[in-house]
């Protein structure tokens, strides 16, 4: 299933796939006690400050200190948590062999949120192999090589180079590209000009690495959605694998609401489950839906090879 494919590649890049920006659900009047025992004994583990909302919408508009699951604490805080909140689902961490990849650092390097999004896009609705063989001609016209000395390497289609060969190009030479040349590579009107939209919003200083790092979630979500090419689960996708943030649960990724519904003994259909449904579910997980739902998206392949 492609959500299934994408959603394995995107420890790697973040793939887009347009939606309509989905809120965080309706503001309850009070979060439940059980919310606020479970983000402070999380919290507690990881020796994380935590300010708690006097209100919340089913747990989804709990703000958290902006920490990464790329520290240990914070991931064995969160593993932690979860087999004790969810002892289901801790049954599914302990047979899951895989280490969960949004722990995984990025290269600081050259994986800066610019290039991240620009991915994304190149990936939007596109099997991972045709995606990727699209951002290597881009790469190979636009980009830049890390070593010079490979260049006569460029006209040759068994030459070897890859991806990480190439400095990606700024915002500023994206901007001055020229639709019709970018489609030359295999892109479409629209993703070239999408490219152009996210590389002006990182040249004018709207977007920046520093900005979107101090960002809560629910302000890199609305800036992202603003975007023209960019819809919610793109900006999901971003803060769990990009920004690693640990409480994002992805309401429009079809593999997980499947799963929650498989995980919960809820029935799944067109129009269930809905959002705030899917919100109430996870609120056990919190202050860790990030890493549940990590664990979903390998409960759907258990599924899947069942079947």
């Amino acid at each position: 299933m492609t959500t299934r494919r994408s959603a394995r590649l995107l420890a790697k890049v973040a793939i887009v796939s347009p939606t309509k920006s989905d809120t965080s659900g309706k503001v309850a009047k009070k979060a439940k006690p059980s919310v606020k025992k479970a983000v402070s004994r999380a919290a507690s583990a990881a020796e994380i400050p935590v300010r708690l909302p006097e209100t919340a919408s089913a747990a989804s508009q709990i703000e958290l200190p902006l920490i990464s699951l790329t520290d240990p604490k914070v991931m064995d805080a969160a593993i932690e948590h979860l087999k004790t909140a969810d002892p289901k689902l801790g049954k599914v961490i302990e047979r899951t062999t895989e280490a969960c990849s949004i722990a995984l650092p990025r290269n600081r390097d050259s994986d800066s949120s610019f290039i991240s999004l620009c991915q994304s896009i190149i990936f939007q609705q596109l099997a991972g192999s045709a995606a990727s063989a699209i951002l290597l001609r881009f790469l190979k016209r636009y980009g830049k090589l890390k070593v010079p000395s490979m260049e006569s390497q460029l006209e040759d289609s068994n030459s070897g180079l890859k991806q990480d060969d190439f400095i990606f190009p700024t915002p500023q030479e994206i901007i001055c590209l020229d639709v019709d040349e970018m489609k030359a590579v295999g892109l479409g009107q629209r993703k070239a000009e999408y490219l152009k939209a996210v590389a002006e919003k990182f040249d004018d200083g709207t977007l920046s690495d520093e900005k979107l790092a101090i960002m809560t979630d629910d302000e890199v979500s609305r800036s992202l959605v603003a975007i023209r090419g960019i819809g919610q689960w793109t900006a999901d996708m971003f803060l769990i694998f990009h920004l690693k943030r640990p409480n994002v649960l992805p309401t429009l990724d079809l593999a997980v609401r499947k799963a929650m519904c498989q995980h919960f003994g809820k029935p799944f259909g067109k129009k269930t489950p809905t959002h705030d449904e899917l919100v109430e579910m996870s609120r056990a997980w919190v202050p860790y839906r990030s890493v549940a739902t990590w664990y979903m998206w390998r409960l759907t392949d258990t599924i899947t090879q069942k079947s």
